[in-house]
């Protein structure tokens, strides 16, 4: 990430080190940055991007820094601050009524004629602030039809940094 505030820019390749494609069947991806325990941008795809996984989370972390529709871009003094945190998406589950989710433990897809938009597990703590938000961002228009999926998440987290002058081990 912080190539990209060194000259990279957005669409160009990342010089990423030789890995395999995937260490298994290729799935759904997103990519976090979390700041203070929120969530301060997420971009993804609920399907494989195409490319190893290793371009892939590097072209989502580059994506995450200007792409997130529901925040200003993140800026380069941020970085110390923030965590990385990639999620596996598994498949979705078409949902009827969205209020079925259990946003702490599931995320929750809206897709709508005007665009998607993904709420991972925890990042909603009510179906209503989720569905609000994506208002918020046009992807859902009022009495709009919409098609709901509910999905699960494996995800890994860059370890908790410690603040500065704190007594807190790295």
């Amino acid at each position: 990430m912080e190539d990209y505030f060194e000259g990279a820019r957005p669409g160009e390749k990342a010089q990423l080190p030789r890995a395999p494609g995937w260490p298994g069947a290729p799935v759904g991806v997103f990519v976090s940055l979390t700041r203070g325990g929120a969530t301060r941008a997420c971009v993804g795809s609920a399907t494989p991007l195409g490319g190893t996984l290793a371009e892939t989370v590097g072209s989502l972390a580059v994506q995450a820094l200007h792409t997130d529709r529901r925040h200003p871009p993140v800026r380069r003094d941020e970085l110390p601050e923030s965590r990385i945190v990639i999620a596996f998406a598994g498949p979705g589950e078409a949902v009827q009524d969205p209020m079925a989710v259990q946003p702490a433990r599931e995320g929750l897809l809206v897709v709508t004629p005007r665009g998607t938009a993904a709420f991972l597990p925890g990042e909603a703590r009510t179906v209503s602030w989720a569905l609000r938000q994506a208002r918020r961002i046009g992807v859902l228009g009022p009495g709009e039809d919409a098609t709901y999926l509910r999905f699960q998440v494996v995800t890994l987290a860059e370890p908790a940094r410690a603040v500065e002058g704190s007594d807190a081990m790295p």
